[in-house]
């Protein structure tokens, strides 16, 4: 069953245009929130769509190979006419969608979709989608609108600075030399490569652990070369709270930021807090991880020309945390 045409779609497809991106190759920012919306949902596919006359484009695809598909009927193409999430616990009991092509050859049997919207007018779509029946979370769906705000403010920012001189760009492009070592400490692979990333970007050198025993193991290895330390607090075998209690004894010059969406759930972090820790509340941009570890390392003290290579920096990276902990 085909879905209704937006109102006022011919603006809508002016302002889609105005954002550059359809037909262009994938980029790490929206390859991130992709994953990152696959993360909070537990689903192995997820994509980032832009919808023009004809066809639903993915400009980011997890777990899914096809590069396009028509508009006419797609789960998209109703996702867009919602002000909030559509969810599809059942496509095939569900008129609208079972004959439609992610159904019957994609395999489709769950989807959720939160339209992407500028200036009144959906775009686009972030949506998850599963090969098995699923049920959606208030919190999933929560992590879905949260990523969604923040993709419609990137691809805003971005829209804006096509107007800034190219060679001031540039040059707000290149990282700071840095001295300072940071060692990240998360089990999840993706986050960490994530966090690993974001950091390296503006000139961090960064040690990544999967676990807060190996982390002690790199700290014993590495000396007194790491001024600080990001690390999660529910992981296996050595919890964060844990493994800096136990830096503090040998290093109690390291400071420590941890990320978490439990903060309350952990008393033994007043402690910490007194002694130079930090919280960063989950989900968080790039750009909100990089001015906390400035703020950490420099005190009110961070250059403004580093302050606008983090906001550049972000356009190019997003990311939250999963969302089983």
């Amino acid at each position: 069953m085909s879905a209704t045409v937006p109102a006022n779609e011919s603006r809508r497809l002016v302002i889609l245009r105005s954002l550059g991106v359809m037909g262009t190759p994938s980029e790490q920012l929206f390859d991130d929130f992709a994953r990152l919306a696959a993360i909070a949902c537990d689903t192995p596919v997820a994509v980032v769509t832009f919808i023009d006359e004809q066809r639903v484009w993915f400009k980011a695809k997890i777990g899914l190979e096809v590069d396009e598909i028509p508009r006419q009927g797609s789960f998209c193409s109703h996702a867009i006419l919602q002000a909030d999430v559509l969810t599809v616990l059942d496509p095939i009991s569900d008129e609208k969608f079972t004959s439609n092509f992610q159904v019957t050859d994609l395999g489709v049997r769950f989807y959720a979709g939160i339209p992407l919207t500028i200036d009144h007018h959906a775009v686009g779509v972030l949506a998850v989608m599963d090969r098995v029946p699923h049920l959606m979370t208030s919190e999933q769906s929560d992590s879905l609108r949260i990523l969604a705000r923040r993709l419609v403010r990137e691809l805003e920012r971005r829209r804006s600075k096509e107007t800034q001189a190219p060679t001031l760009r540039l040059q707000l492009l290149q990282p700071p030399a840095r001295s300072i070592t940071i060692l990240i400490v998360e089990d999840n692979d993706n986050l960490r490569n994530l966090l690993q990333r974001t950091l390296e970007g503006v000139g961090f050198s960064v040690l990544p652990a999967n676990d807060g025993a190996v982390a002690l193991d790199m700290c014993q290895q590495h000396g007194g070369t790491i001024d600080l330390m990001v690390s999660d607090i529910v992981m296996p075998r050595l919890n964060g709270l844990q493994l800096a209690e136990q830096l503090r004894l040998s290093r109690p010059e390291i400071k420590f930021l941890f990320i978490t969406g439990f903060a309350d759930e952990f008393p033994a972090l007043r402690e910490l807090i007194k002694s130079g820790a930090t919280i960063l509340e989950k989900p968080f941009l790039p750009s909100e991880l990089l001015c906390r570890v400035e703020d950490m390392l420099n005190p009110g003290q961070a250059a403004s020309d580093v302050k606008d290579l983090i906001c550049l920096t972000s356009e190019q990276q997003g990311f939250q945390n999963r969302s089983a902990l």
